[in-house]
């Protein structure tokens, strides 16, 4: 049995022992019941069509609608095994459950302890104030997201460490920070700050295309080729984006990729000097 597969249903405020939660089947955001709930007819039996009888038959599981899952802290939901798999799809939209304990409403407001406010005010001494009290956890999977990242940062950190002062500010500039003249150790310090805040950038500003055009325009705008309007960035009198990210965006477009040869041009005279002589 995975872990990932284990939904576990958490109390955050489980000061009544063995307090039980009776919650019907609930609608999801489509407005539909999922796939496993059934309506029930005047003796409680469930009504199945044809398909239905033939889906049970291959281990198909059906909920009645009107038949309430029963939770509690520490309930645990095996994914695996299809009865649990329909109670858990059953009842997983439904208010009292949150998603993580700090889940956030589409108004920026907790689930279970509501406004920002009130926890910003009060800090650690949370109340109830949202429409939650349940909350999900899922063993293994904070503790995989938290060595994932540490693993990302490794990387970024490697790719630093090994890296020569050169290319160091180069990267830097990725970042607009001009650090040409600042101490090799001050220039390594704020590259590996950024692999530690940011490692999937430091990564991608090492090893994708979109970092070759976003030093290009980097440099450009140094050098006076590119300029920066109050409105975005322009070429002469084409406007490339509205800022560097979608300047970068729209030069790595193919269609405009002789703009871009042009604006590497203008930047970098001294390559097509070198170019023409080797002709």
């Amino acid at each position: 049995m995975a872990e990932e597969n284990l939904v576990v249903i958490k109390s955050t405020f489980n000061k009544t022992p063995n307090q039980k939660y009776y919650i019907a089947p609930c609608k999801g955001p489509n407005g539909l019941y999922p796939d496993c709930i059934r309506k029930v007819d005047a003796h409680g039996d469930l009504i199945l069509s044809e398909d239905d009888k033939k889906q049970m038959s291959k281990g198909k599981q059906f909920l009645a609608e009107d038949e309430p899952i029963v939770v509690e802290h520490g309930t645990v939901f095996n994914l695996d095994n299809p009865i649990q798999a329909a109670q858990w799809e059953a009842i997983k939209y439904s208010k009292l459950i949150a998603k993580e304990r700090d889940e956030l409403d589409i108004n920026g407001n907790y689930v279970i302890d509501g406004g920002k406010s009130i926890v910003d005010q009060y800090q650690n001494a949370r109340g109830r104030y949202g429409t939650a009290e349940l909350y999900i956890e899922r063993p293994g999977r904070t503790a995989k997201a938290k060595n994932d990242f540490r693993k990302l940062i490794l990387q970024a950190q490697n790719l630093v460490v090994n890296d020569d002062l050169s290319h160091r500010v180069t990267i830097c500039k990725l970042f607009e920070k001009n650090m040409e003249h600042a101490h090799p150790n001050d220039v390594e310090d704020f590259l590996l700050t950024q692999a530690e805040k940011y490692p999937e950038k430091v990564i991608r500003f090492y090893n994708t295309e979109e970092a070759a055009v976003r030093l290009l325009l980097i440099v450009a705008r140094e050098r006076g080729i590119v300029a920066s309007r109050q409105d975005g960035l322009y070429y002469s009198d084409i406007k490339l984006g509205a800022s560097l990210d979608f300047a970068v965006d729209y030069l790595r477009a193919a269609e405009n990729k002789m703009l871009c040869e042009a604006i590497k041009k203008d930047t970098y005279p001294e390559l097509q000097k070198k170019t023409d002589k080797n002709k």
